[in-house]
């Protein structure tokens, strides 16, 4: 259960556009208590420098518009060649219609193109590329558009030193096509969701509708304060989940497909922070310079766009040139987790962009 293969698909293009405000730490002294030897243990330990946010009024699907429109044009597909869309997402525009809706509109697609959503968190490219391959599959032509990003700083309480400085905005587009010579997709795919509490936000939903008890802000011991209507992560229950499950993760992947770490390019891990990935390769026994860490550091934890941001930020030259056999690994809220082996053969990965009204 929850392994999976398949058969005569290929990620064939990746964009990602980024949230066009810079932020970055050294001009956040709240987030480091004024205190320049905490700023440098953060930059050094965890990779935390700068972070893209979305401007206000900027929402996911102008990110993923943005990146989709990019990667059609770079790859001369037509709104006609889009058999389904899937967009993967946290932070919708609306509450309904979902924003693959939204993003169908926006690209012109056809009245016959599927729309489908998922709410996911940083594992949603990876459970993505999956829904996405298997409709690919199924279609026997043209592909599938898959587009995942998050508008996740709107949620952290700015005064909240967990999260605030950590996560930044990016929409992201893949273009999946039904391909006969390629090499089988081989996917690892967990949840538990009875540790759904250690990533979430309380309020908002059916559960506990927003009200002004639950946007009341309490501050915590560690001087953050949050709302019930903001985020919540239990900073240490995501460490120790992180510890024992993706050693793992990463060992049933390559057993799942049959190669050995030596054979694999590129990991290209969530980027939660950069602590995180290299703790996680090492005690997996992966050569560092086979797991790309810089784009935390850069563009901040991006969510859902995370893979993509790696792929493009870090490796699209070197994607665009070669054939690469990679394993991408997601984890996050839910809780979920999941990674895939596939081949990327000289993939379309188009250079970072900063979001652009006018674009």
């Amino acid at each position: 259960m929850g392994n999976y293969v398949l058969d005569n698909v290929e990620l064939a293009g990746c964009s990602v556009v980024l949230g066009e405000t810079t932020l970055r730490l050294e001009d956040e002294p709240q987030h480091w208590g004024n205190d320049r030897t905490q700023l440098a243990r953060l930059q050094k330990r965890l990779g935390m420098d700068a972070r893209q946010v979305a401007a206000s009024g900027t929402t996911t699907s102008d990110l993923c518009r943005q990146a989709a429109t990019s990667l059609m044009l770079a790859m001369d597909i037509a709104p006609q060649d889009v058999t389904a869309i899937v967009s993967v997402t946290q932070t919708p525009d609306y509450l309904m219609p979902g924003n693959a809706y939204v993003l169908h509109a926006a690209l012109g697609l056809s009245k016959e193109t599927v729309a489908l959503d998922v709410c996911q968190g940083c594992a949603g490219f990876v459970y993505g590329l999956w829904l996405a391959g298997m409709m690919a599959q199924a279609a026997g032509g043209d592909g599938v558009l898959l587009c995942a990003g998050d508008t996740l700083s709107r949620v952290a309480n700015k005064n909240d030193h967990t999260t605030a400085p950590i996560f930044g905005d990016a929409g992201s587009a893949a273009w999946i096509r039904f391909c006969p010579d390629a090499e089988k997709m081989y996917f690892v795919l967990r949840a538990d969701g009875h540790e759904l509490e250690k990533l979430y936000i309380p309020a908002g939903g059916g559960r506990m509708p927003a009200s002004p008890l639950t946007g009341a802000e309490v501050v915590s011991e560690d001087g953050s304060a949050r709302s019930l209507d903001n985020l919540h992560m239990d900073g240490v229950g995501i460490f120790s989940f992180t510890m024992s499950e993706q050693p793992r993760l990463l060992h049933d992947i390559l057993q799942r497909s049959g190669y050995s770490a030596e054979q694999i390019d590129y990991f290209v891990m969530h980027q939660g922070n950069r602590y995180i990935v290299e703790t996680v390769a090492k005690k997996t026994g992966i050569p560092a310079q086979k797991v790309p860490v810089a784009t935390f550091s850069r563009y901040g934890n991006l969510n859902s766009a995370s893979i993509p941001g790696v792929l493009c930020g870090e490796l699209a030259s070197t994607a665009r040139e070669k054939n690469l056999n990679v394993v991408l690994q997601g984890f996050g809220v839910g809780l979920s987790w999941g990674a895939c082996q596939t081949r990327l053969r000289h993939v379309h990965c188009l250079d970072p962009q900063l979001y652009s009204p006018v674009s």
